[in-house]
């Protein structure tokens, strides 16, 4: 080889190593906090972010155990430049808490906090609590309250098996550079602890490939999908803009094939989606949504959970053309073996009608509230929903994040 041939190769290597060596002196730090996702049968995936790193893991153990047991995982370079880390554990024991280390590149993350998580409960298991909320992700700055909805839920984690984000997550529009600053550096509390499910409202509805999907790992093709939880069903579906929804004809073909496969197999069935059907709020009756009524009469599904209105609402049994059941009324807080579904608008996680960028005064729209007996309970205030199913009974508690008073209480038995 020539030494002209020779200076530029030596050249070439040396940038090359000194790259290197800057990579290697750059200090790892976590730029988002672990967050569990797909909790489901006995597997859980844990995933963080950091501004550098190669290779993560994690350490877990049964909470009390002195044996820890080691997972590696997959490392990937995000659509924000930064590194996310995805662990997922398998053949974990049902109904049990774990408590984990995260590492990357060798490097231990929040080595002073307990962090642990609810593995999925069996089959045969049938208590389990989740909490469900839409409309979470409105800036602080511009009137939102994530963080006064992360803290109200911080003292119920410990009681929680996971979470439903009812879409609307990412105010104004879902891109991934707002998902820590409006959303995960207040829940840093709480999202370590506690898996959620997550699904699209109109809000996050931006190059949902090139954003939503990259910040959750959820199952099936994450727009829409279900999983079973102990004695109940959950369907999680995308109405994207709320007049047609996402790829609408086979997501519709979906949903009746997932819930005639269900039969009579779980005592419960949940749908939560972020658009209306019905309703007396400032919203109007959202045709694809109603559209659905039938498929939900047809296979038994129980409660409809929705957000997008930022105010919140419950609503009597209808049947599959958005009749109320006045049969199924025994009072409008406790529910014998009802016909029909319940529908519940909890859209005011974060975002409340008449404040901030929503500044319109909330007024029930005249034109919805023409049902007879529609409405069983309502609150202007900004709230979450608490679910808690033992056996054949499903009880719904609507708490205020401001203050965690009860401002609304319900009760299903079969």
């Amino acid at each position: 080889m020539k030494l002209g041939t020779i200076i530029p190769c030596l050249l070439i290597l040396a940038l090359a190593s000194c790259g290197n060596l800057q990579k290697d002196d750059q200090k790892i730090e976590l730029v988002r906090k672990p967050y569990l996702q797909s909790a489901i049968s006995d597997s859980i995936s844990i995933l963080w972010r950091t501004n550098t790193g190669d290779n993560c893991n994690v350490r877990y153990k049964l909470r009390g155990s002195k044996e820890w047991s080691n997972a590696d995982g997959v490392t990937r370079i995000t659509n924000t430049n930064v590194v996310e880390h995805e662990v997922t554990l398998f053949n974990l024991n049902p109904a049990t808490i774990y408590e984990y280390q995260i590492f990357t590149d060798n490097q231990q993350f929040l080595v002073d906090q307990n962090l642990r998580f609810p593995s999925p409960i069996g089959r045969k298991d049938s208590i389990f609590s989740f909490f469900a909320v839409g409309d979470i992700g409105e800036p602080v700055e511009e009137g939102g309250t994530p963080d006064a909805l992360a803290k109200a839920l911080v003292p119920y984690v410990d009681s929680l098996k996971f979470g439903l984000l009812l879409g609307d997550i990412i105010y104004p529009d879902g891109k991934s550079e707002d998902y820590d600053s409006n959303l995960f550096q207040y829940f840093g509390a709480v999202f370590p602890y506690v898996p959620v499910f997550t699904i699209l409202g109109n809000h996050d509805w931006h190059e949902p490939e090139e954003n939503y999907v990259k910040e959750w790992k959820l199952p099936g093709n994450e727009y829409y999908y279900s999983f079973d939880y102990g004695n109940a069903h959950f369907v999680g579906l995308d109405t994207k803009m709320g007049d047609v929804l996402y790829d609408s004809a086979a997501q519709v073909k979906w949903l009746e094939a997932d819930l005639a496969s269900v039969g009579d197999q779980q005592d419960w069935k949940v749908v939560f989606l972020h658009h209306n059907g019905r309703s007396c709020t400032y919203k109007n009756d959202y045709k694809s949504v109603v559209g659905l009524y039938p498929i939900f009469e047809k296979y038994g599904v129980d409660l409809v959970l929705n957000g997008h209105a930022h105010t919140y609402e419950r609503l009597n049994p209808m049947d599959g053309e958005g009749q109320v059941v006045e049969r199924a009324m025994s009072t409008h807080s406790h529910y014998q073996t009802p016909e029909g579904f319940i529908s519940i608008t909890a859209g005011s996680g974060g975002k409340l009608r008449g404040v901030g960028t929503d500044p319109k005064p909330f007024h029930p729209d005249p034109d919805n509230c023409k049902y007879p007996n529609l409405v069983a309970a309502s609150s202007h205030t900004w709230a979450f929903l608490t679910l808690k199913i033992e056996g054949k009974t499903l009880e719904g508690t609507a708490i205020a994040t401001k203050d965690r008073k009860v401002v609304d209480q319900f009760r299903i038995s079969k």
